[in-house]
């Protein structure tokens, strides 16, 4: 009996001297790592974000995850504007006990209109301190954040060959106006922030010529094509060097709203 007893101790303890020996993780078994969701869209301008990544079991010391960002983007610091401020640096630190992290960044309005829509990447790299490994699935390591952007580029084309001077003029909520720069023979203005319940006034200035000019208006946002608002006519006595947004002399006013993604100009 001594002897069944004695051996039973020895068993155990020869087993847990086994079960101690391991990394900074004391017998835990290794963890994986991964973003808890692969991708998401916000609004340009919207400010604070997060990503949060996890480990599907806490581990005794620390986990250090080194990260990569990127994309068609402009990072801002304290010397340039851009579009994304990355408010955490790699590596990422799960703390001991711990089963998740979060990477931060912030989404500014930059008020430049981009062609093509936006987007920032995150890339979990590899492990630098711990017993975790990444995830074998490759999207899992890998975040997407697409920035849906809220300018609007409203562009006024006519024929140029004929001996004309016409802008876009808009008047803003808050009593701004915007006032067009001709880029490639368009008269081209961006429009910021456009509020789905507020109207906007759009006129059409003919400030210099002695010709009928026939116009167009059209639009754009990022990634879409440009779409066609109205068209119109200017005789050739309407010209006016001197705009007025209530007199109504050598412009033709519309008023701007937008329905959906959409933009909609009603004459007035």
């Amino acid at each position: 009996m001594r002897h069944l007893i004695y051996v039973s101790i020895v068993g155990s303890t020869l087993f847990s001297c086994q079960d101690d020996v391991d990394t900074n993780n004391f017998g835990l078994p290794a963890s994986v790592a991964k973003f808890s969701i692969t991708e998401a869209s916000s609004l340009e301008g919207s400010g604070f974000q997060q990503v949060r990544v996890y480990l599907d079991k806490p581990q005794e010391g620390n986990t250090l995850i080194n990260f990569v960002v990127n994309g068609n983007i402009t990072f801002a610091d304290n010397n340039q504007r851009g579009d994304v401020r990355l408010l955490t640096e790699s590596p990422l630190l799960i703390s001991p006990g711990e089963t998740e992290a979060f990477i931060d960044f912030e989404l500014l309005e930059d008020f430049d209109f981009e062609s093509e829509p936006e987007s920032i990447s995150i890339t979990l790299t590899d492990i630098l301190e711990g017993n975790a490994q990444l995830s074998s699935i490759a999207n899992e390591r890998i975040y997407q954040h697409r920035i849906e952007e809220n300018e609007y580029e409203l562009n006024l084309r006519w024929d140029q060959s004929i001996s004309a001077n016409i802008d876009l003029v808009v008047e803003l909520p808050n009593n701004g106006v915007l006032i067009s720069d001709n880029t490639n023979g368009l008269e081209k203005v961006v429009i910021g922030n456009v509020d789905q319940n507020t109207s906007y006034l759009v006129s059409v200035w003919y400030l210099e010529g002695s010709e009928p000019v026939d116009y167009e208006i059209a639009y754009q946002r990022a990634g879409s094509e440009i779409q066609v608002l109205q068209q119109g006519q200017f005789q050739e006595d309407e010209a006016s060097k001197e705009f007025s947004l209530t007199s109504g002399e050598g412009t033709h006013q519309y008023k701007l709203l937008r329905s959906s993604t959409e933009l909609v100009l009603i004459p007035r």
